[in-house]
């Protein structure tokens, strides 16, 4: 399996190149993890750069990681890198207001499509996930984003 995905990531596939850097790293490879990484992130695989991101920020260097994560949030919308860059960007305005542009851009329509489905689940007090799609848990976890940074925003 190690050659195969070897093989595809020489060939340029972003996805080989990120879960070849993940295999190496729990080898405990960290030189070759870090090549492939880097090279992975350079396809703009969003796994990838939000591994990057996480890299970075526990390094210490926030303004590169919220940039990464950014970069994250315009490819793929991913709550977990909307929530880091409201965690290293409190007092930033830019960046809040990035995020919450992000949430109104790409999720309102699927959080008003569904309201109906997530007002039926919260009103029976329980977690029917059967009952609503995938992008309505992610559209509610947006919301509790977005409500997180208007707090933020109005208390700067």
């Amino acid at each position: 399996m190690k050659e195969q995905l070897i093989k595809w990531a020489q060939a340029g596939d972003g996805d080989c190149m990120y879960k070849l850097a993940m295999l190496y790293r729990n080898e405990g490879n960290t030189s070759a993890a870090d090549d492939w990484l880097a090279k992975a992130v350079a396809t703009k695989n969003f796994c990838a750069i939000r591994e990057y991101a996480d890299r970075l920020r526990k390094k210490g260097d926030f303004d590169a990681a919220v940039d990464m994560y950014k970069e994250v949030i315009k490819y793929s919308g991913d709550a977990e890198a909307m929530e880091a860059v409201v965690d290293l960007s409190e007092h930033n305005i830019e960046n809040l207001n990035f995020v919450l542009d992000a949430i109104n851009s790409d999720y309102n329509e699927i959080y008003l499509r569904d309201y109906k489905i997530i007002q039926r689940i919260m009103s029976l007090g329980t977690r029917r996930h059967n009952e609503c799609t995938i992008q309505t848990l992610q559209a509610v976890e947006r919301r509790r984003i977005a409500s997180r940074i208007r707090k933020l925003l109005a208390d700067n």
